[in-house]
């Protein structure tokens, strides 16, 4: 239940990484606005590893009883959080930041997949999601580092 509506939602959410990585591509090359859309780029990045980072929290604290030691599973769901929150503090390195941004989802994609794969904790179909996404946003992040050197 809810299948549909998260891929919705979830593609829905790939917006804005979209709609930014474009408005890059066609706006005249001009430092300034470069550097505010990769700030707004690396702003959602952040807020969104942070609400992934939410999923999981929730997933190991519902599943609890599944999992033999839920400290480990529940400190790695805060490490990407973390990462992208390092990224804003250090904006002024742009390549430094999408790196850390890009980190961030690679951390929450593998984490996600253990948390399905060793854990039992989500169905194929949201795991299906969660990776799709995930590398679509991977895919998209690397592009933007078309847009800092």
């Amino acid at each position: 239940m809810g299948k549909r509506q998260s891929f919705i939602l979830g593609g829905l959410g790939l917006i804005p990484f979209i709609f930014i990585l474009l408005a890059c591509v066609i706006s005249p090359p001009n430092d300034q606005l470069n550097g505010l859309l990769l700030f707004i780029y690396i702003a959602y990045g952040a807020v969104i590893s942070s609400f992934l980072g939410g999923i999981q929290w929730g997933l190991i604290t519902a599943f609890a009883d599944k999992i033999y030691y839920v400290f480990i599973p529940l400190f790695i769901s805060v490490i990407p959080p973390l990462i992208a929150w390092v990224a804003l503090l250090s904006i002024e390195n742009l390549s430094l930041s999408l790196s850390l941004i890009l980190a961030s989802f690679l951390i929450s994609a593998v984490h996600d997949y253990y948390l399905y794969q060793q854990q039992k904790i989500s169905q194929l179909w949201f795991i299906t999601m969660r990776i799709s996404l995930s590398s679509i946003v991977i895919v998209i992040t690397s592009l933007m580092f078309l847009f800092v050197f």
